[in-house]
């Protein structure tokens, strides 16, 4: 068994740019909280520290709950510029945003001085919107949302508390506290959007990003695979020079024979090149919807050309599709990609393990209990899947073929994972192999 473990797919990476992003979202945010509690610590200090209004029991309060959240910003920062932060730290973190916030007020409301009107007659409930604000960095709407319900809960006990103590010195009325919770609920909701969206883009981004890399770097491998071309004609053109030189030689049928065999190695490999690049170009395009019967036809014919000895056999009609609706599947590069998933499949069967293929290769698209998924198969009657190229049900794109790379594979792989599907290969116990793809239903 392989111990190479299954390359990632775009979708795999895009996620993972995503949570990069919402980490660096989070290093921003602690950035700003610990700016933010070193501006109210310097406020405090201004005003007299603990010689202003309450006096010690008031920092008491405040310099603690001051020094506990810069303290927490930092390690905040520390874990997310190391990407520690996932989607329940980043909710936990928004919380702790709104009661470092809210807790910062509570000296206020205790020790006041005379010319006190209320909580809402100063400007510090304006850090609660922008609190809610700040969430989108974090690309996650659960958290936007948690910062709103958290900041709505605690400014809900700050008024309440205010009433309580100050129920004399309060100038603002329940049309005032109305009209600060619509501000931060409808805050809230505009970072909940904003996440969702700037997430779709993040994702879009990355898969994009991750699929024109691969692309790139298995175009490169190609090209750098040049080598074998020219060494294939190198040795072609010193047979036909021997041939030119002698052609009357007692070699010359050996020559020939030799030129006629180069030249069919050429072909098949400028073939193979051919095929795998149209593969990689079809992995940027985007994914489209595909009439399943007639690309399978297509591919068939094509591949019968290269091998008329073995028996194709295509079904196009799906047992579960209405009686003259044909088949249609989504697929990165649409009919390109399909085209070029089915044919390298149906080549792969007729060639088997480079010793010996199969005499009946079938394709066809068979029902599956999920009416959002296509199933195609393809079955032959050859030897089979050799032992160490499946993990578990995957191939992982290794060959048993002397001239073989096992790359066409892998590609096959990551244009159906690429389009929201999946492959599954096996060797059935009666003899042969079976490739089973999933692709999403156009139905």
């Amino acid at each position: 068994m392989s111990e190479h473990p299954p390359p990632a797919t775009p979708e795999q990476i895009a996620h993972r740019v995503l949570a990069d992003a919402s980490n660096d979202g989070e290093a921003w945010v602690s950035t700003v909280r610990m700016v933010f509690c070193g501006l109210v610590l310097t406020r405090f200090l201004m005003l007299g520290g603990i010689h202003a209004e309450g006096g010690i029991p008031a920092a008491l309060v405040q310099l603690p709950v001051l020094g506990f959240a810069i303290g927490a910003s930092a390690v905040a920062r520390w874990a997310a510029r190391r990407r520690l932060f996932g989607p329940g730290l980043l909710v936990a973190s928004t919380v702790l945003d709104a009661v470092f916030a809210h807790a910062s007020l509570l000296s206020t409301l205790v020790w006041h001085g005379p010319h006190y009107t209320g909580l809402l007659r100063m400007p510090d409930p304006s850090a609660a919107i922008a609190v809610v604000f700040i969430t989108a960095l974090r690309l996650s709407p659960r958290a936007a949302w948690a910062g709103a319900a958290a900041n709505l809960l605690l400014m809900g006990g700050l008024v309440a508390l205010d009433f309580h103590l100050n129920a004399r010195f309060v100038t603002y009325g329940l049309s005032e506290v109305a009209l600060l919770f619509i501000f931060i609920g409808s805050v809230g909701a505009v970072a909940s959007m904003a996440c969702v969206i700037a997430r779709r883009m993040v994702l879009k981004a990355g898969c994009e990003s991750a699929r024109v890399e691969r692309t790139r770097r298995h175009l490169d491998l190609l090209l750098r695979e040049h080598h074998d071309v020219r060494t294939l004609l190198s040795s072609a053109r010193l047979r036909a020079d021997l041939l030119v030189r002698d052609p009357a030689s007692a070699a010359c049928s050996r020559y020939a024979q030799a030129l006629v065999q180069d030249l069919r190695e050429l072909g098949d490999f400028v073939s193979s090149v051919k095929s795998r690049t149209l593969g990689e170009l079809a992995m940027i395009d985007e994914a489209e919807l595909v009439d399943v019967g007639a690309t399978l036809r297509h591919a068939a014919d094509v591949v019968r050309s290269r091998f008329a000895h073995v028996h194709i056999v295509v079904g196009t009609e799906a047992p579960d599709t209405p009686r003259g609706q044909a088949p249609r599947a989504r697929i990165v590069g649409g009919e390109r990609g399909l085209s070029h998933v089915v044919t390298n499949l149906l080549v792969n069967a007729c060639e088997g393990d480079g010793q010996r293929g199969a005499r009946t290769v079938r394709v066809s698209v068979e029902p599956d209990g999920n009416p959002l998924l296509i199933r195609l198969r393809v079955s032959d009657d050859g030897p089979g899947f050799r032992e160490g190229l499946l993990e578990g049900a995957r191939p992982w794109g290794g060959t048993t073929k002397r001239d073989g790379s096992g790359l066409g594979m892998l590609l096959v792989g990551g244009l159906v994972e690429a389009s929201g599907g999946s492959l599954l290969a096996s060797s059935p116990p009666g003899g042969g192999a079976r490739v089973d793809v999933l692709l999403p239903s156009g139905g």
